[in-house]
C-alpha cells in the first residue's frame, strides 16, 4: 500500500482538474468477492480480532485487500491480542519497575534491584507493530487517502463533499 501516489496533476499548468480525480477514482479496482477464510492455527482471541478485522474490510468501500494479504492480517491479530494482553497485565499491576529478588548478601539479607515492567515493552512494541499493520492493511485515514479511496464506508448514501466539489456555476 506504501509507495509514491499517483500524479493527478496536469502536466502542462500543474493544476488538479475534477476530470483527472474522477478518472483516477474510476480506475481503482473494485474487489467484489473476498472470502478471508481465517488461518487454521489462531487462537480463540486471535480469532475475534480476525472477525473483527474482516467486518471492517467488508464495509469499507472498495475494499483493497484480498485473500492474498491474510498472513498480514494474522500478524495484526497476534500483535493486536498481545498488545490487549500486556494492556490487561498494566491495569493489574501498573507500577513502571518490578523488584526482582537477586538472592541473599554474605549477611543473610535478601538483595533486590529494580527492573523496568516488562509489560510496557511488550504493550509498546505489539502496538507499534499493530500500527504498522493497520497502516499496511490500508485502514488508517492517512493509508486511505494515499490509495486515493474515495470514502471509507460503503453503506453511505451520498458524498455531500464531492457533490459540492463537481458543482458548477448553474447549480
Amino acid at each position: 500500500m506504501g509507495g509514491r501516489p499517483p500524479k493527478l496533476a496536469n502536466q502542462k499548468t500543474g493544476a488538479y482538474t475534477k476530470a483527472a480525480k474522477k478518472a483516477q477514482e474510476e480506475s481503482l479496482p473494485i474487489y467484489q468477492s473476498q472470502e478471508f477464510e481465517p488461518p487454521a492455527d489462531l487462537t480463540e482471541k486471535e480469532l475475534e480480532v480476525w472477525n473483527r478485522l474482516v467486518e471492517i474490510f467488508r464495509g469499507t468501500y472498495n475494499c483493497m485487500v484480498s485473500d492474498a494479504d491474510r498472513d498480514l492480517m494474522q500478524l495484526y491479530c497476534r500483535a493486536k491480542v498481545a498488545t490487549d494482553e500486556a494492556d490487561a497485565a498494566l491495569k493489574q499491576d501498573p507500577k513502571p519497575y518490578i523488584i526482582v529478588p537477586l538472592g541473599v548478601d554474605k549477611d543473610g539479607k535478601p538483595k533486590t534491584t529494580a527492573k523496568a515492567n516488562p509489560n510496557l515493552k511488550k504493550r509498546h512494541d505489539n502496538a507499534l507493530l499493530c500500527l504498522k499493520y493497520f497502516n499496511e492493511l490500508g485502514l488508517s485515514p492517512l493509508a486511505r487517502a494515499r490509495a486515493g479511496v474515495k470514502g471509507a464506508n460503503a453503506k453511505q448514501e451520498e458524498n455531500i463533499f464531492l457533490k459540492f466539489m463537481e458543482r458548477n456555476d448553474n447549480d
